[in-house]
């Protein structure tokens, strides 16, 4: 027996909700990470001191800041076009598995850990599940937001190597 489109229409409204848990999984991470128990800087120049060397809070912040407005923005687009909020899901998924991959690596915790792996995780396996039920379900689609969320897991570093370029003009160390 086949669904209307109705029922598939009110049950992706009802699941890409997700996406606004997302958005909230977002700005908890970013607690964990800066401000209680906090340290996330520290830990990460600890641990891959080369990737972070040239790391700065302002950058931090702008970069958690664009995190926090692309799962909103992700989540206010979720029925028009869910590859925005697929593509966050994928980002903090990711995160995730880089917070694993540090704490292991350094045999200790890593702030974010903890959200990375409680929230992230299941809300990003959740929307990825919920797409996937969806009508407008395209394996392309699901493909490249997960592709697109790892790769925006690069811009922290575009950003790094950017003001590692500006200090050298400058004569800066």
């Amino acid at each position: 027996m086949e669904r209307d489109k109705g029922e598939f229409t009110r049950r992706w409204d009802e699941e890409s909700k997700v996406f606004w848990h997302l958005t909230a999984a977002s700005c908890a991470h970013v607690v964990e990470e800066y401000l209680w128990p906090g340290g996330f800087l520290e830990s990460a120049k600890e641990v891959a001191p080369e990737a972070f060397k040239n790391a700065s809070l302002p950058i931090i912040v702008g970069v958690n800041a664009s995190m926090i407005a692309g799962c909103v923005f992700g989540s206010i687009m979720r029925k028009k076009d869910p590859s925005y909020g697929l593509s966050m899901a994928g980002l903090l998924f990711f995160n995730a598995l880089l917070h694993l991959g540090a704490s292991l690596k350094a045999g200790k915790y890593v702030p974010g850990l903890v959200t990375g792996l409680t929230l992230y995780v299941p809300l990003a396996v959740k929307a990825f599940s919920a797409y996937r039920r969806s009508e407008r379900y395209r394996l392309s689609t699901a493909l490249r937001s997960a592709a697109q969320g790892v790769a925006l897991h690069a811009v922290p570093f575009v950003a790094f190597a950017v003001r590692a370029a500006a200090q050298k003009r400058k004569g800066e160390p």
